[in-house]
């Protein structure tokens, strides 16, 4: 655990020290609607482009967005594919109202279908478009960096994003932002190594279930310092799946922390992603000593090479 926190704390340092601006002109157009297939997308792999074609196509088949937009690793040209390691497809639905988001993002059906059809992972965001447009207009950027590095796939016509204001990247935007994120960071890091204190007594007591609740939660806290240094937005969400999918389409380096070449890391990973509710309520969850140490070793194993 030492190990992820050092790694942690040196990703996050030209972050704390440098905060990127994203710049939009006034009154220009921070995002131009195009067919899939054309020359925005001439970084990718035709491959990829087939992938997205038939991810989006999935989605119409299955729903009626305003929008799709692909941002993250796959929009800015920086993805990483390994055999251990693959970047998803990070793709925000925007819909016409909240109901209509909420519908799709808990659609089954539509996400065993992309996971079965698209070779590529996908991270799917839906929202609708007036919840979008109030974090455009507050210049929350998670949303601001994603219209300036966004592509976007299908667009309906019936509705539009808001432009950023440009005061969002001066230089005193800048530097609240800056403020934000090292107050952000020292936040939720602190409450993790603190549930770090707690899971390092309950496995020395060999409690292995509130053992690996703690551990689940430390993980949770260092996403949530990641997102909300990068980005001030964190999901109310407990699912390390897909936070660590978030975290990716910042940083695909962050996919190394939990490597998924193989079974036994596949097996590991879920593991820790069930003790979130498993390690409360299933007494024999911890009951084998070595599953808590290989998720242990999991940790501290991709970051100390």
């Amino acid at each position: 655990m030492n190990v992820i926190t050092n790694e942690l704390r040196t990703a996050l340092n030209p972050v704390l020290s440098h905060v990127p601006s994203s710049e939009f002109p006034i009154n220009q157009e921070p995002l131009s609607h195009f067919p899939i297939n054309k020359e925005p997308l001439s970084h990718l792999p035709e491959p990829k482009r087939q992938q997205l074609q038939k991810a989006v196509a999935l989605i119409l088949s299955n729903c009626q967005p305003s929008i799709v937009l692909l941002f993250g690793s796959y929009a800015r040209g920086d993805w990483l594919q390994t055999p251990s390691y693959q970047s998803s497809f990070d793709l925000l639905v925007v819909t016409k109202n909240a109901l209509a988001a909420k519908k799709l993002e808990c659609k089954r059906a539509l996400h065993k279908q992309l996971m079965l059809e698209v070779e590529t992972p996908i991270n799917l965001i839906a929202e609708d478009i007036q919840f979008v447009n109030r974090r455009i207009g507050k210049g929350q950027y998670f949303y601001t960096d994603m219209l300036h590095d966004g592509i976007v796939l299908h667009d309906s016509g019936e509705h539009q994003l808001a432009a950023p204001s440009c005061l969002h990247s001066s230089p005193l935007q800048l530097a609240e932002r800056k403020k934000l994120a090292e107050a952000d960071f020292t936040h939720w890091f602190g409450k993790a190594m603190t549930f770090k204190k707690g899971f390092t007594w309950y496995l020395g007591e060999r409690d292995y279930n509130e053992a690996a609740f703690l551990l689940h939660q430390i993980v949770e806290r260092l996403y949530g310092a990641v997102l909300l240094v990068f980005t001030r937005y964190r999901p109310k969400s407990h699912d390390l799946g897909k936070l660590g999918q978030r975290i990716a389409s910042i940083e695909p380096q962050f996919l190394t922390v939990f490597p998924q070449g193989s079974e036994e890391d596949k097996t590991k990973f879920e593991l820790l992603r069930q003790a979130y509710v498993n390690a409360r309520y299933n007494p024999n969850f911890g009951t084998v000593p070595k599953s808590v140490s290989t998720r242990v070793t999991l940790k501290k194993a991709p970051l100390s090479h």
